[in-house]
């Protein structure tokens, strides 16, 4: 039944309960009405035999012998098949309606049968084919007999009578097809009505539903279905409606968000290259301006306080120099220049360039490497540098000294690099927007380092995540590919 609809799986099934239950029910019925047919033809027999004793008793007792035999063969009709009476004592056959056993022994089955019944009872049995009732009365010696046959014997003998059952098997045939006619007219009645009632309650809701399914799949999220109905399908419809009208809603949310991201990202690609040129432009002049003022602080004497001045100017022309140097990285990354390279030394390579400011604020540095990292197909400078910047990060977030963790890893055919401090963590408000171009929650900064280095990871096929819990630090993981 797998490859079949729901209408007709539920309609085969309930079907097949309509037909154990119909035919249970009516092969009960069968036998309860042929249990009454056979006590109605029990009684039947009973009384014909009853009814044939008084008779030869009659005759007997009015001395008419001579019509015995007569009265016997008068007995043969379309029901009574055979009257015979016989000795008890030898079986000997001593009347009969069929005058040619008079003297023959009657059947053993007979015979058997009167001397194992307690009470005169009908029975059934087969005879030349053909199946009958059978009774074997007993005719006894009574008093008025007595005169002519004397007190010797108890019984004069045994009344056996043969009653056709080809009525009675007739009637059981009739009744038979009756009650399969019956059953089956019942069953197909069922059956159709079934089909119509499952077709306007189930099959028609359904198929409603799945053809408005489809034009809600198709973006037509205008559709509605008709909820008046109170039973399980309009409930169903109802709640249909509802999340077609959360998608509806949901989908202009989204539309809206992208309408707003795409002009976002339009806004953040034109600030992109007004960046860019601004920091070309910007570029050059600091790189005179601090030529020059370094010419001018040879002219001082070390001692000379102007001399310290100068000096911080440089500083400020050196950050306002990597600024300019993050826009245009930001605004035009390069190309990755990947070589085939163990990622330990480029690890080892960064932990060594932030060793000193770690000591400095007094962070203790560990490193674990898992055992037999495959190369990795990357940039080293690139990766390099985004290390640096989440390093940096990190330090930033233990001015008062901690433990920063970076262990490597190797599974599902990617090298996963984590970087763990134990700072006071990243609020999850501020967490959301890290990676965001100028977000910083620094004092000094640009707040390109992290989305720098997004787009690092990203070029080479890898992801960047970050988790962080207040109070106990943040982790951030870089996973790259190995086949680059």
């Amino acid at each position: 039944m797998n490859g079949l609809s729901l209408k007709w799986k539920y309609i085969l099934s309930t079907l097949l309960i309509l037909f154990i239950i119909i035919g249970v029910f009516s092969f009960s019925n069968l036998k309860f009405q042929e249990r009454l047919l056979r006590e109605d033809d029990r009684e039947r027999v009973e009384l014909i035999t009853e009814i044939i004793k008084n008779g030869l008793v009659t005759i007997m007792l009015e001395g008419r012998g001579r019509e015995f035999q007569k009265f016997l063969e008068s007995l043969i009709a379309e029901d009574i098949e055979e009257v015979r009476i016989f000795d008890p004592k030898n079986g000997t056959i001593l009347a009969s309606s069929l005058p040619n056993e008079i003297g023959k022994k009657i059947y053993p089955e007979d015979r058997e049968k009167y001397s194992t019944q307690r009470n005169p009872e009908v029975f059934i049995h087969k005879k030349d084919g053909k199946t009958v009732y059978s009774m074997l009365l007993p005719i006894l010696n009574e008093r008025p007999c007595q005169r002519c046959h004397g007190q010797n014997d108890r019984i004069r003998g045994v009344l056996d009578v043969e009653v056709s059952m080809k009525k009675t098997k007739e009637r059981f045939d009739a009744l038979r097809t009756r009650t399969f006619v019956f059953s089956l007219l019942t069953f197909l009645s069922l059956a159709i009505a079934l089909a119509i009632v499952t077709n306007i309650l189930v099959s028609k809701p359904v198929e409603a539903l799945i053809q408005t399914m489809k034009r809600v799949e198709g973006g037509d999220f205008s559709v509605r279905l008709n909820t008046q109905r109170s039973d399980e399908i309009g409930k169903l419809a109802s709640t249909f409606n509802s999340m077609v009208s959360e998608l509806e809603r949901a989908r202009e949310e989204i539309q809206r968000c992208h309408l707003e991201e795409m002009q976002r990202i339009e806004k953040m690609a034109t600030l992109g290259e007004l960046a860019a040129a601004v920091a070309h432009e910007i570029k050059n002049p600091l790189a005179g301006i601090s030529g020059a003022i370094q010419v001018i602080s040879e002219d001082f004497p070390d001692g000379d306080p102007k001399k310290e001045v100068i000096s911080e100017v440089l500083k400020e022309i050196e950050r306002l120099d990597k600024t300019v140097r993050d826009l245009l990285v930001f605004a035009k990354p390069s190309e990755p220049k990947k070589i085939n390279i163990d990622i330990e030394s480029v690890v080892d390579k960064a932990v060594s360039l932030v060793k000193a400011r770690a000591e400095k604020q007094n962070v203790r540095i560990k490193t674990s490497y898992q055992d037999n990292i495959p190369q990795l197909n990357i940039d080293p400078q690139q990766i390099q540098q985004v290390l640096l910047n989440v390093m940096l990060n990190a330090l930033h977030e233990m001015p008062g000294g901690g433990t920063l963790t970076i262990t490597t890893s190797y599974d599902n055919h990617a090298v996963t690099i984590s970087i763990s401090d134990t700072g006071h963590g990243i609020p999850a408000d501020e967490l959301r927007n890290i990676f965001k171009p100028f977000y910083t929650t620094k004092h000094t900064g640009t707040g390109l380092g992290l989305p720098i280095s997004r787009n690092i990871i990203e070029a080479h096929g890898g992801e960047i995540t970050v988790e962080s819990e207040l109070g106990v630090g943040t982790t951030f993981k870089i996973r790259l590919p190995v086949n680059g």
